[in-house]
């Protein structure tokens, strides 16, 4: 397999392609920003290797673009918000550092696969049949629907992800076998991979078909342009995976300092179903305080899901998860107040 040519992926120059005469001029690699503003890992390594959240669609088309920063949680979800809010950065913190190695795979997907269908040949480790040209979300559902997993092409697409990502250094030496092992567990199923492998959770081929509430398609694989929104800031290194705690002491501290030290305020935050945890494991008030730190726009919306059965206006029938908007103002001031207490209370 041969070296990835850095002159047709322009993602190797690193951070020069933020091009805003505001930024001070900067040295640092992507792999120094993720060391300096990451954690150590402190979670359990686990197979949520996508999203098990169905319902994080019908808040897509109340998204509104802009030129400020994104911050989520999680894997693949996070590319359907940066489809819509196309933010000048985006930040993914999780407390595993798998989820990281997760985002760095994805990374090299999007640079080696030019369109979706060379993006899904790749992370499904299969030869789709005929597609048509801009092909539709079921179009590209059939074309790979019940295609066997070739294992010559998963060795290559290890070799090619390993080939892109080796320069920039963001991946150790032992970490090699973990992003193949990651890629083999999301290849094996194909389109039939599920949050943690359990039945319950919604595939990836019906995560494809995701609506939003006007009954249009949501998912950033159902239109080329989303993708190429995402794979532009994948290339131009504007996706940051780093690894933290949003209750922790480092991550979300430094973060807010490097943001202020450029300029930068965020407007889009989605922290799927984490604030329920850390209700529940007494972390809340420690997440406020980082929170309360970070640089906001003033129109911040924060989007968050949760994956229980409760009785929500904003749940849609056949949905197994709920999500809402909200603006983030509010919701700090109450949180500050201690009027957040419950789960009941984050879906007000």
């Amino acid at each position: 397999m041969s070296p990835i040519d850095t002159e047709r992926y322009p993602g190797r120059m690193i951070f020069k392609h933020l091009m805003d005469v505001t930024f001070p001029a900067r040295d640092q690699s992507l792999a120094r920003v993720v060391a300096d503003l990451s954690e150590a890992d402190a979670g359990r390594s686990a197979d949520n290797l996508i999203t098990n959240e169905d319902s994080i669609g019908r808040v897509a088309d109340r998204l509104e673009s802009g030129d400020d920063v994104y911050l989520g949680v999680g894997p693949d979800q996070n590319f359907s918000f940066i489809a819509r809010t196309r933010p000048r950065l985006s930040f993914v913190l999780d407390f595993r550092r798998r989820n990281a190695l997760l985002h760095l795979m994805h990374k090299a997907l999007f640079a080696l696969g030019p369109d979706r269908a060379g993006y899904l040949e790749r992370l499904l480790a299969r030869r789709p049949r005929k597609l048509p040209v801009n092909p539709s979300s079921d179009d590209l559902i059939a074309g790979f629907e019940g295609v066997t997993m070739d294992r010559d092409r998963l060795g290559s697409t290890i070799a090619e992800v390993a080939s892109y990502l080796r320069p920039l250094g963001v991946v150790a030496e032992e970490e090699w076998p973990e992003i193949a092992t990651i890629q083999a567990k999301l290849a094996g199923p194909g389109l039939n991979a599920r949050f943690l492998a359990l039945p319950m959770y919604p595939t990836l081929a019906r995560l494809i078909r995701s609506k939003d509430r006007l009954g249009h398609p949501s998912h950033f694989l159902a239109r080329e342009d989303w993708f190429q929104v995402v794979r532009a800031a994948e290339m131009g290194d504007r996706v940051i995976p780093i690894v933290g705690d949003f209750a922790g002491s480092k991550a979300l501290a430094s973060l807010a300092d490097w943001l202020r030290q450029r300029g930068l305020r965020i407007s889009t935050f989605y922290a799927s179903d984490v604030e329920f945890f850390l209700l529940r494991s007494g972390k809340f008030p420690a997440y406020i305080a980082n929170l309360a730190r970070l640089p906001w726009s003033e129109r911040a919306v924060l989007i968050r899901t949760s994956t229980r059965e409760i009785l929500h206006p904003e749940r849609a029938p056949g949905d197994s998860s709920t999500t809402i908007l909200r603006p983030v103002a509010p919701f700090l001031e109450a949180a500050m107040l201690g009027r957040i207490g419950t789960l009941e209370d984050l879906f007000l």
